[in-house]
């Protein structure tokens, strides 16, 4: 995704300068907008070619997920026990062995020895603290409460983590079969298949059908290997840029949800998100439009940020979220049901956790359905060609011995 550099004047007039990740300038000067900043230059960032004059320069090491997890937490459980925020960054940047984070809680803590807040400290960092991540601290600053929205959010990207590596664990061992499958065909066609043709054009026997199409495809990769290297590497980059246009990530995602194993699996896991980041949201004293609006970003897919956009709008004109909900199809009767009675009792976050914590076993099932589905097919499929290939191999062996006889 683009990078764009900016420079901006937070709440309190303070000049602030940072890079953030975003589809285009439009969608990074709403992100900007949204977190509170007036936009001074915004301007797109030149990839780096890794290497200045007279050094080379390594590329920082990336802070991760669960960098963020470990900081949140123990950061909240610092702040719950009496000890000060500056204290708490001081000890975080110490124990830290991730270069670049600490250098980015260094400044964390420096911005707050000026007098800077926490949520405007950490907005100059886009691509580490996520929109959802500094609304929730600056509620957290307002109410008094810093401690439990980090922990609200710690809790929040723990979940997020455990579901991603179950998704990930679930698609690991069909993966590995397909590498190891590919491996095998293309060792008998490129290795062995040669010899046996060779020996075939010798004994002038009659060639199946099946061989004959394998003996086509073995030449056809041995003659034109690179012609295959380039279409695979071409269009998984063609592929991969597509997917960052805001159309194109538009049609990925439609096309996700309609596959029959990956799209109920990618429908729940959406769904999981929503309710969990809005609830999550609610609890820390966002404001129910300002909620939707992160929730619409933070959301992960497409379609869904759509539809969550039009709520937000149907919000602004005094309709109920649960109205809005029954108007699409992307809305379970579960969500629609649970929403419309959170908004009657009063108890909208709640309500929204009991449906995220729902929709988080429905994704345990989910990503359980498919790992029990999809190692057979592979395994079938895989099996299959390879199988294809030996008969192929054989079959004019056989015919020659049916001669003999």
């Amino acid at each position: 995704m683009p990078q764009f550099e900016y420079q901006a004047k937070d709440s309190r007039g303070a000049i602030v300068k940072g890079v953030l990740e975003a589809a285009d300038s439009r969608a990074a000067a709403s992100r900007l907008r949204s977190s509170g900043f007036t936009i001074l230059t915004l301007s797109q960032k030149k990839a780096p070619l890794g290497i200045s004059l007279g050094k080379f320069t390594l590329t920082s090491q990336k802070v991760t997920i669960k960098d963020i997890s470990v900081f949140t937490r123990q950061f909240s459980t610092m702040l719950r026990s009496g000890i000060s925020a500056v204290r708490c960054l001081t000890v975080l940047e110490e124990q830290t062995k991730n270069p670049r984070f600490k250098e980015i809680i260094s400044t964390l803590r420096k911005d707050l020895e000026a007098g800077t807040t926490l949520s405007a400290s950490m907005a100059r960092f886009p691509q580490i603290f996520s929109t959802l991540y500094t609304n929730m601290v600056a509620a957290g600053e307002v109410g008094g409460n810093l401690e439990d929205a980090l922990d609200r959010l710690a809790t929040f990207s723990e979940k997020d983590i455990a579901i991603r590596a179950k998704i990930k664990n679930a698609l690991t061992y069909p993966i590995i079969l397909l590498v190891l499958a590919v491996g095998v065909v293309i060792l008998l066609v490129a290795g062995v298949l040669p010899t046996f043709t060779s020996m075939l054009n010798e004994l002038d026997v009659p060639i199946p059908l099946p061989t004959k199409i394998t003996m086509g495809f073995s030449n056809l990769l041995l003659g034109y290997w690179y012609v295959f290297i380039i279409l695979i590497v071409g269009g998984a980059f063609l592929l991969r840029r597509y997917i960052r246009t805001p159309k194109g990530r538009a049609n990925w995602d439609r096309f996700r949800m309609k596959l029959p194993v990956f799209g109920p699996l990618t429908q729940k896991t959406a769904l999981s998100r929503f309710t969990r980041t809005l609830a999550t949201l609610l609890q820390s004293g966002v404001p129910l439009l300002q909620a939707l609006d992160v929730c619409s970003r933070a959301v992960d897919n497409a379609i869904y940020s759509e539809e969550i956009q039009r709520i937000a709008n149907g919000v602004r004109e005094g309709i109920r979220i649960g109205t809005l909900m029954s108007q699409s199809d992307l809305f379970p009767p579960i969500v629609v049901q649970m929403t419309t009675a959170g908004e009657e009792s009063g108890a909208l976050e709640e309500l929204l956790t009991k449906v995220s914590a729902f929709y988080d076993q429905e994704v345990e099932s989910a990503v359980a359905n498919l790992t029990a589905t999809i190692e057979p097919v592979m395994l079938v499929f895989m099996g299959g060609i390879v199988g294809f290939i030996l008969i192929s191999l054989f079959l004019p062996y056989f015919a020659l011995l049916g001669g003999i006889k």
